[in-house]
């Protein structure tokens, strides 16, 4: 293997060792030739509905890796992604979409639209647990562990499935009502609106799918989510493919690709498709289902994105279509066997193969791809070029999961891509990314999303402090190191070494993270030692430590720092700009002026200091936030950082909110002792002798001369615990009575103030329930 060139924080050169999904463990990594160019084949989207962040998980943890490889190993990575802008999903997706847009448009009885949506409900209930059933028999007939494990995940996504239908059709029974008060058009949209429509565009598109015709529709549905897919590609920092391929655009290739395949012995034709000899492939000497053997011949692990997996046109069930003769309601291309369309897996084997020959390094995608596509490409490809290694190394990234099942847009449990960023920062899921294995399943959720968010609010501490020492002590204040310097030095090296272990060992960024926050660790240590004995810490040793933390940052797409800057780099809307110095410090210059003449007029109307306080106080939180600086106090002093202006609104705005929902609380606790309060009072004013007289249950009983129930309704003596019971009461009522009566001299109008209380109460919190 060739030497791995200098990276920052070289350290001892160690051989690069990757996990390679072909040999289900780490190895050597080296190129074909040798050299330091890598050859890399991606698959890109499927461009059929929006990216959510599983798929977020596949690009950004490639793009990680693609970075270390480039900018810390310093390989020359030529990157090659596919679009796939036709196949079941796409055709199916749109087609719906487009059925759905015509059965709303011509809809105008509610109570049919209704009927539709439970009749088409209960169908795709019927034939979901049929799937259930299926899968649960082939998981009884299991073999082999991996079989087992996979079925018994798929038995759990067709569960999903049906809890899903069965929401849907509860919450459109709770719709109804609604809709049918809105009546018309607007009661019609909403219900097509919600969840229940899945199920309509299904049925619409079993009965009606074969009359869609016009390809523009296909055409105007991938172009739209192609277009979302990089503007949500380019919003998480993730870097463009050197070459990008469609599927559409290789109509040609694909089709010269499959004669060759058939030239060669490994497919056949029927009825107008093509498809792939498994038997005679493996006749021939290859391997098939390299990746995941345990799934060949299963159609229950296929048939999620295999369609017609079971075929009388095929000659075994393993085998897989390389051409499908195109249905009617189908896209199609001329070719020598009549109308059809490209097989899934055919596309990546003709693209990759095109633009990097017959092997390359590396081949990635997300875990899940195993089987079929992956298998299913490389006997193709290795079948086309009659090689046995046309992949060398595989990568495959783990799922993304939420309460233990795959992130899927089929299981509708999923969160967009543009969902997230509106929570989160990009740098923040990348560092959600960063701190787990590339190649192990994630559980998104909240635990693992705040431990991303403390580690990046521990590094941009670490880069506050070291940015505070590096303004208030110039560099002509350094001074002769002692032992805490040495030692801090030493720590620097060791840590370089570290993280390069950590990297070489298949891209562990969570251990390099780890080793980056222990350096920081230290750092905070030699600085509070440093302020023990009252001296001041080196700002050259700072700034080594953080500038070598900053380039790890940036290798990992975490940073946009240049040169020696250091800390998360251009993070604020004026940073960078290439507008003149007015327009760069114009937010931070107006904040100061702004606060200036505050304070001069509080002076001149002999303002509180408190009332001074509060106007520093907003600046902080308003000007400076906004401007994208973060300014913390610490006693009589106080630091700042910049940062990203929305970050800082939306830690601010999360400051708030736990504020107010800490007044609401007292408030509503007030309100309630209040109104209590009151309550008792009001009873305690009325005389003792009609507490019960004025009560509807007691309206036909008799009284003594006190007004204390003797006989019921029916004439019948009260029973001796009841007469004790009402004794009892009236006790209270006379001492009640009394006190209030005490409280009137004292307050002719203390009651009326207790009402004018409770009701300023209430206003205060209506106006803070309204504020949000």
């Amino acid at each position: 293997m060739a030497p791995a060139s200098d990276a920052p924080g070289d350290g001892e050169k160690r051989g690069l060792m990757v996990n390679n999904s072909l040999c289900k463990e780490k190895v050597p990594f080296f190129t074909k030739d040798g050299s330091r160019n890598v050859t890399w084949y991606i698959c890109g989207p499927t461009v059929y509905d929006s990216s959510h962040v599983g798929h977020a998980r596949n690009y950004v943890t490639f793009d990680i890796i693609r970075r270390i490889l480039e900018d810390y190993f310093h390989y020359n990575v030529k990157y090659v992604m596919n679009v796939t802008d036709v196949d079941d999903k796409i055709i199916n997706r749109a087609r719906r979409n487009y059925l759905m847009d015509q059965y709303r448009s011509g809809a105008i009885d509610l109570n049919k639209v209704i009927e539709d949506l439970e009749r088409a409900m209960e169908e795709e209930l019927v034939k979901q647990q049929k799937k259930i059933s299926d899968t649960e028999g082939g998981l009884e007939k299991a073999t082999s562990s991996r079989q087992k494990d996979d079925l018994a995940d798929r038995v759990k996504q067709e569960q999903l499935k049906v809890t899903k239908i069965n929401e849907a059709r509860d919450l459109l029974q709770g719709q109804k009502e609604e809709a049918r008060k809105l009546g018309g058009k607007e009661g019609i949209n909403m219900l097509l609106g919600g969840s229940a429509a899945d199920s309509l565009a299904s049925q619409l598109d079993a009965r009606l799918g074969a009359t869609v015709t016009d390809h523009a529709i296909y055409k105007s549905h991938t172009l739209k989510y192609e277009n979302e897919f990089w503007d949500d590609m380019t919003a998480l920092g993730c870097g463009y493919p050197d070459v990008l391929v469609r599927v559409t655009e290789y109509m040609d290739k694909i089709i010269e690709y499959v004669e060759v395949v058939l030239a060669n012995k490994f497919a056949y034709v029927a009825n107008g498709s093509v498809y792939f000899d498994t038997k005679a492939f493996r006749e021939a000497g290859h391997q098939y289902g390299k990746l995941n053997p345990a799934a060949v011949g299963s159609s229950l692990l296929a048939s999620e994105s295999e369609s017609n997996f079971e075929t009388s046109e095929k000659r075994t069930s393993c085998d897989f279509a390389l051409w499908k003769k195109s249905k009617p309601g189908e896209p199609a291309w001329e070719s020598p066997w009549g109308l059809g369309r490209p097989g899934w897996h055919i596309e990546c084997s003709a693209m990759a193969s095109d633009i990097l020959g017959d092997n390359m390094d590396i081949h990635s995608g997300g875990h899940d791809l195993q089987f079929p596509h992956h298998d299913n490409e490389l006997a193709q490809s290795e079948a086309y070029f009659h090689c046995h290694e046309w992949v060398r190394y595989f990568f495959h990234s783990g799922h993304l999961s939420i309460d233990g099942l795959k992130m899927s847009k089929s299981l509708k449990n999923f969160i967009t891509i543009k969902e997230a960023l509106t929570k989160y920062t990009a740098r923040q899921l990348r560092m959600l990314f960063v701190i787990q294995s590339w190649d192990k399943s994630i559980n998104f959720s909240t635990t693992v999303v705040n431990e991303a968010l403390q580690k990046e609010k521990q590094f941009k501490n670490f880069f506050a402090n070291v940015e505070s020492y590096l303004r208030q002590h110039p560099m002509a204040g350094i001074q002769r190191p002692g032992d805490d310097e040495k030692q801090l030095f030493s720590r620097v090296d060791q840590a370089q070494i570290m993280v390069r272990e950590r990297l070489e060992d298949n891209f562990d960024t969570a251990g390099a993270v780890t080793e980056l926050l222990t350096l920081v660790r230290d750092v905070h240590s030699y600085i509070d030692k440093c302020k023990s004995a009252n001296g001041k810490p080196q700002p050259s040793l700072l700034k080594k430590a953080a500038i070598f933390v900053t380039k790890i940052l940036v290798v990992f797409g975490l940073s946009d720092a240049k040169n020696d800057e250091i800390g998360f780099g251009s993070t604020t809307s004026q940073s960078g700009s290439t507008g003149n110095l007015t327009t760069v410090v114009a937010p931070y210059v107006d904040g100061w002026v702004s606060l200036r003449d505050s304070v001069r007029s509080a002076v001149k109307s002999n303002a509180s200091q408190a009332k001074l306080m509060e106007l520093t106080d907003k600046v902080r939180d308003e000007d400076m936030v906004d401007a994208g600086v973060c300014v913390v106090d610490e006693g009589n002093t106080s630091t700042w950082r910049l940062d990203d202006p929305q970050v800082l609104q939306r830690e601010r705005d999360e400051r708030r909110l736990k504020v107010k929902e800490e007044k609401l609380r007292v408030l509503r606790q007030k309100r309630l002792q209040k109104a209590n309060l009151l309550e008792k009072h009001e009873a305690s004013s009325t005389s003792p002798q009609e507490i019960f007289k004025t009560k509807d249950e007691y309206k036909d009983f008799a009284f003594d001369e006190r007004g204390v129930p003797t006989h019921d309704k029916g004439g019948k003596e009260l029973p001796k615990n009841a007469k004790k019971k009402f004794e009892a009461a009236y006790k209270k009522a006379v001492t009640d009575h009394e006190k209030f009566k005490d409280s009137l001299v004292k307050d002719p109008h203390f009651l009326q103030n207790l009402r004018a209380e409770l009701q300023e109460i209430v206003s205060q919190i209506l106006r803070l329930e309204q504020d949000r």
